[in-house]
């Protein structure tokens, strides 16, 4: 899709106005320009207690983790194992919010004394979640307690035969329940009819809770805790939870502890990604950490990068990091072949003018890339996507979804076509029968017409607030870089300004990647345009002005950091036509 395409496509919609009284006095009684607490008051952040608390969070604001139902009575069974020197095995996922937590559990198990282990399923070989040959496993090593991180909520048949067997099952997780809840000891998760916690938590947010119930219950220092908030952050953003509430206590703090991490893993893993001794944030997190931790996962076997993230021998923790760093690199060759082929099929099957939703479905997709790839297609065409890998009569899909589209209700209402699925509102996965893939698509794509209207799937570029260049003053940089961590429901704010003049000549670098200078008034910035590229040509006449829509960050280059907008739209301003 050309620039022009996707621009022309893009609504710009504004901010609701605010209160000018309002913010008059908030800005009276906290000190904060009137541009700042006009953003805050818009994401109904608006009195100067809640302000002060979003603006500087302290890890007290985090809530008591007994108000999560089911703590109490997973502290105490967990309590017993240890005093009782029973066998512990964590049974995590292979995704990066399931390798930290299991990693968390594991290193705070061992060092409460207990005789623990960890299990992560093959992802290509055994698939999601519990499976009975890995209870059989546990039984034949005299286990006799599984707990579950980011997974078992909807492992109803694998409890009941853990059950059987003997072993107890404590389930912490954070994925949508089924109707039907696992006859567990207990279960730990914020999403389940009985609980009433506010946050939403990632599947580590809920094994830090229980680290949180478990020391305070055995009498132990909690602040101890406080250095695997790394680990958290690493889990938390790279699961694209809400980074609001807790999960932005967390991540903030998390983010902190990476840079000064005492785990070799971690500061191995920073060196070989060029992460070291920079300051990380958390699209460095999803985006250069935590692929390399998820590369083994999503290639088979995730285990190597339990030991990266537990380990505390130097040697083995780069030589463990030098393995993630070259699996990403074959992940990242397959996740381009894997596009190339969608895109090719989309030609053949996709109705882009009247289907709501894309369905593909390929023979020996690696099951480790298409949720990657479904990404880059939601990401491409704002539709409902599921890509479906195939291999010998079963398929594995992994979905993702758009604002307003709740995958798991729509799976719902293809659950008879479907072997089983889960997940949450925005990516899920799911097995069926290769037979049944057709009817899936069909009847995906009419659940998705029928709730999805024109204006849902047409891509909307949510702006913050209209500004001058000149507000954007040293004052407001700090104010706005304090809203870090940034992500899902606490995005980096987005501006528009209109009328300005374009700089000298625009030019391309990189893959078509527009750079320019604009200039209003006095105030002159750099822009940075990624995919723009075909911008310049457009704007490249003398004294053409842009409407433009942008975030505003600091850029650091050889050593000298300046301000810089960084483009999200671009627009020829009404009247000014360029000549060429």
């Amino acid at each position: 899709m050309s620039w022009a395409q996707k621009s022309a496509s893009v609504r710009w919609v504004p901010a609701r106005e605010t209160d000018p009284e309002l913010v008059q006095r908030l800005t009276s009684e906290t000190d904060i320009p009137a541009n700042v607490i006009k953003v805050l008051v818009n994401r109904n952040i608006d009195t100067a207690g809640a302000i002060q608390q979003f603006l500087n969070p302290r890890l007290s604001d985090l809530r008591d983790p007994f108000d999560l139902d089911g703590m109490d009575l997973a502290v105490k069974r967990v309590s017993r194992a240890l005093f009782d020197n029973e066998k512990i095995v964590i049974y995590g996922d292979y995704d990066v919010d399931g390798i930290t937590a299991t990693a968390l559990l594991y290193m705070i198990f061992n060092k409460l004394g207990a005789q623990v282990d960890f299990y992560l399923p093959n992802r290509l070989v055994e698939g999601y979640g519990l499976s009975p040959e890995s209870i059989d496993e546990a039984h034949s090593k005299g286990v006799s307690l599984i707990v579950t991180v980011d997974t078992g909520i909807t492992a109803v048949e694998e409890v009941r035969y853990a059950k059987s067997l003997g072993l107890d099952v404590i389930v912490t997780d954070h994925h949508e329940p089924g109707e039907t809840l696992p006859e567990a000891t207990a279960i730990v998760n914020p999403k389940k009819p009985s609980c009433n916690y506010p946050s939403e938590l990632s599947g580590v947010g809920v094994a830090f809770k229980f680290t949180q119930a478990l020391y305070r219950a055995l009498n132990q220092d909690e602040r101890e805790l406080e250095e695997h908030l790394d680990l958290v952050a690493l889990g938390t953003a790279a699961d694209i939870v809400p980074l609001v509430g807790e999960n932005r206590v967390l991540t903030k703090f998390g983010i902190k502890q990476i840079a000064r991490t005492t785990k070799p893993g971690l500061k191995s893993l920073a060196f070989v990604s060029g992460l070291m001794g920079k300051d990380i944030s958390t699209g460095q997190v999803v985006f250069i950490l935590a692929p390399r931790i998820n590369a083994l996962g999503r290639l088979g076997d995730a285990r190597q990068a339990i030991r990266l993230l537990s380990t505390r021998d130097e040697a083995a923790a780069a030589k463990i990091a030098r393995k993630l760093d070259r699996e990403n690199k074959r992940r990242k060759e397959i996740d381009e072949s894997t596009l190339n082929d969608a895109l090719a099929q989309m030609e053949e099957i996709v109705d882009l003018d009247n289907d709501k939703a894309i369905v593909l479905a390929g023979n020996g997709w690696h099951q480790g890339v298409i949720g990657i790839v479904a990404s880059r297609l939601v990401e491409r065409y704002n539709l409902p996507t599921v890509m479906i890998s195939v291999m010998n009569g079963e398929g594995k899909g992994s979905a993702r979804s758009i604002p307003g589209f709740h995958l798991c209700e729509a799976l719902k209402e293809c659950e008879h076509l479907l072997l089983k699925y889960g997940g949450h509102k925005y990516a899920a996965g799911l097995s069926i029968k290769q037979e049944n893939i057709e009817a899936f698509r069909k009847k995906f794509i009419e659940v998705s017409n029928r709730f999805l209207s024109e204006e849902d799937v047409q891509p909307k570029l949510l702006i913050d607030l209209e500004i001058e260049l000149s507000d954007i003053d040293d004052a407001f940089m700090d104010a706005i870089e304090a809203f870090s961590p940034f992500g899902p429901q606490n995005m980096r704010p987005i501006f528009l300004t209109r009328n300005c003049e374009v700089v000298g000549q625009p030019y391309v670098v990189g893959k078509n990647h527009l750079k320019m200078k604009i200039r209003k008034g006095d105030a002159v910035f750099d822009v940075i345009g990624f995919g723009f590229g075909e911008m310049a040509r457009v704007i490249s006449a003398k004294g053409c002005l842009v409407d433009v829509v942008y975030v505003i960050e600091y850029n650091t280059y050889n050593n000298i950091t300046r301000k810089q907008i960084r483009l999200k739209d671009i627009k020829l301003t009404v009247g000014s036509i360029p000549t060429y």
